[in-house]
């Protein structure tokens, strides 16, 4: 087996539990792997670090699957770490009657970097993020085949901003259904967004759902309106639901049909940044607003700008919340931390002459688990607000 052997200085996160080895990192690579082979990791007196996949070409070379010398991450050792991530969402409830949709494998908080599953009742939908996984698509597939009680199983391929499920085993693909706290909802196997659904903010949507009796609603890059439903079965007096994508707000659209909310949520096609300039002319407010745009910033590279971005956004949208009323504000940007997305959401709050009273922090849900020496992997950030002036 081929080693990766970690220069001084990079080593303390790596022998925390940090999973990736970055290339500025690695001293020199003994042996040749070939990409998406087994790796070890050492450090320069020789210990061991872990074992992981080899991505030559990647700004991360080696993603850490496992600590144990003794593990090969063959075909046996990823079937026991599928189990074990089964068991992982047995154990916080999932699948349930109420909710048949949740992530089942999450890359490297599940001992599997580059390797995405997620559960949309009979139909599993897979990402391979990495060669390795992509090497070992048909072995994880019979896997998922014999270990889940699914008919078909989709991988997503990315087609610009958006994607499509492409099947790979069973069933033919039509439209998706599953159960989420008791609401249904469906997608398009010929459209979606990362695998098709947000499952992260599972728990997020509850806590809006619990805010939002008697409420006028603005949700803000509904995608395919879970966020609105939420807030139409919490008792909202009216909700409407604005994305730039006409396919996400048809979905909308029908998911709120489908759970009997159409009368009470609108949806719209619309450019978000126009809505909130035209509430804002009108001096518009909302008593609750839920805003959850896509990824400002990809890597360490964009986080300047994306804070502008964050800035502007959340000016707007405290403009928009009436006094007293609740912004629930997200970030999935993990270039972008905790502490860094509270000080950019002060900023916009004193630009737009208000005051921010954070009362609650969302997580993404636990069928994300993450490794605690993993920063990156804890990606997602809602706060939730009360909008003062």
């Amino acid at each position: 087996m081929a080693s990766v052997v970690v220069q001084r200085g990079h080593v303390q996160p790596l022998w925390a539990g940090h999973p990736w080895v970055y290339a500025q990192a690695i001293e020199r690579i003994e042996g040749s792997p070939a990409p998406g082979d087994v790796v070890d990791v050492f450090d320069p007196e020789g210990h061991f670090l872990g074992r992981g996949f080899y991505s030559p070409n990647s700004a991360i070379p080696v993603r850490i699957a496992t600590r144990d010398p003794n593990d090969p991450l063959d075909m046996a050792s990823m079937r026991r770490k599928i189990e074990e991530a089964i068991r992982l969402r047995q154990r916080v409830g999932l699948p349930s009657p109420e909710t048949t949709g949740y992530r089942l494998v999450h890359a490297e908080g599940d001992g599997l970097p580059g390797l995405i599953v997620d559960v949309f009742g009979k139909v599993a939908v897979v990402q391979c993020l990495i060669e390795a996984m992509v090497k070992r698509r048909e072995e994880i597939m019979a896997l998922l085949m014999r270990l889940l009680e699914v008919q078909s199983i989709a991988e997503v391929r990315e087609e610009g901003d958006t994607a499509k499920l492409h099947l790979l085993r069973g069933q033919e693909l039509r439209g998706i259904s599953f159960l989420e706290r008791g609401l249904c909802f469906e997608i398009d196997p010929g459209w979606v967004q990362k695998t098709g659904f947000y499952f992260d903010q599972r728990e997020n949507r509850a806590r809006v759902e619990s805010l939002a009796h008697g409420a006028r609603v603005l949700d803000l890059f509904t995608y395919v309106g879970a966020f609105g439903i939420a807030a139409a079965r919490g008792g909202a007096a009216q909700v409407r639901s604005i994305d730039r994508s006409a396919v996400a707000a048809f979905l909308a659209a029908r998911n709120a049909h489908l759970n009997g909310f159409a009368s009470r949520m609108s949806v719209e096609k619309a450019d978000v940044k126009r809505v909130l300039e035209e509430l804002q002319s009108r001096k518009e407010r909302y008593d609750l607003v839920v805003v959850d745009p896509p990824k400002l910033a990809s890597t360490i590279r964009h986080l300047e700008k994306a804070k502008v971005a964050y800035r502007r956004l959340n000016r707007q949208c405290i403009q928009v919340t009436a006094t007293g009323g609740i912004l629930v504000t997200c970030s999935c940007s993990a270039a972008m931390g905790l502490e860094e997305f509270l000080r950019t959401l002060s900023f916009a709050a004193c630009d737009a002459h208000a005051r921010l009273s954070l009362f609650a922090i969302g997580w993404q849900s636990p069928d994300h688990p993450t490794p605690p020496a993993f920063p990156e992997g804890r990606y997602l950030k809602c706060a939730f607000f009360r909008v003062l002036r």
